[in-house]
């Protein structure tokens, strides 16, 4: 009778020690999910204060447009071997504005220059895992330091895959045409055409005094400027610190 009476006592001492391990346990694991959670959402709400700051369309990139020039007569104007004389406008997408091919290729390094920095500190796994809804700190955490929010992270690294192809286009123009748009030979390669988007389909007439009043406006010689832009150009001077 001692015996089994000593043995309910052992048994309940073990059970009840047993529990408190497993009770201890469970709330350890459970204090530590909430931590947890609770760093995840505090990092959520800081990217959150952050408006999205960038816009597709107010990045600029630049289209090349035939355009046969006509006389005040609106006749297609000939060169000497009876061809009809036409020029290649640079046009910025954003404003839809001729501009001059120095202009262009001076902002387009500035802006390349800054979307590579950013998609580089960035990296392909942290855009990756984010969308995936894996690891997401580590992109919330950069566009936090940026000033930016994740979707213009996003969209950075999206117009990094245009860079080259702009960079390509603008020295293709500029070793084809002057600075008034006039083709600096006879006749331009395929290879230039086809890099520019160059073709009939996409030309366009214009009499010599509306060429002459794009070539006046201030937007001809001045690089675009816009909220994206600042926004952009700002959040570079940052990656180094990020």
């Amino acid at each position: 009778m001692k015996h089994s009476i000593l043995k309910i006592f052992v048994g309940l001492a073990l059970l009840c020690y047993g529990g408190d391990m497993c009770a201890q346990g469970f709330l350890k694991s459970l204090t530590k999910k909430k931590e947890t959670k609770a760093e995840t959402e505090q990092v959520s709400n800081d990217s959150t204060t952050v408006k999205d700051k960038l816009n597709a369309k107010d990045i600029p990139s630049y289209t090349a447009q035939k355009v046969y020039v006509l006389d005040e007569n609106n006749q297609r104007i000939k060169n000497e071997d009876g061809t009809d004389k036409y020029i290649v406008e640079l046009i910025r997408t954003s404003d839809g504005m001729r501009v001059s091919p120095e202009v262009a290729q001076e902002q387009a390094k500035q802006i390349n220059q800054a979307i590579l920095a950013i998609a580089a500190k960035a990296g392909t796994s942290a855009v990756t895992g984010y969308l995936s809804g894996g690891g997401q700190g580590a992109l919330i955490g950069l566009a936090v330091g940026l000033g930016l929010s994740t979707n213009d992270i996003i969209l950075i690294i999206k117009l990094k895959k245009d860079t080259n192809k702009q960079k390509k286009a603008l020295e293709a123009y500029k070793k084809s045409f002057d600075e008034e748009g006039n083709p600096t030979t006879a006749e331009i390669d395929s290879k230039t055409l086809k890099t520019l988007g160059i073709s009939e389909e996409n030309a366009v007439e214009k009499t010599t005094a509306q060429i002459q009043e794009e070539l006046s406006k201030p937007e001809y010689s001045t690089p675009a400027k816009n909220e994206s832009i600042d926004a952009l150009l700002e959040a570079a001077t940052k990656v180094d610190n990020v």
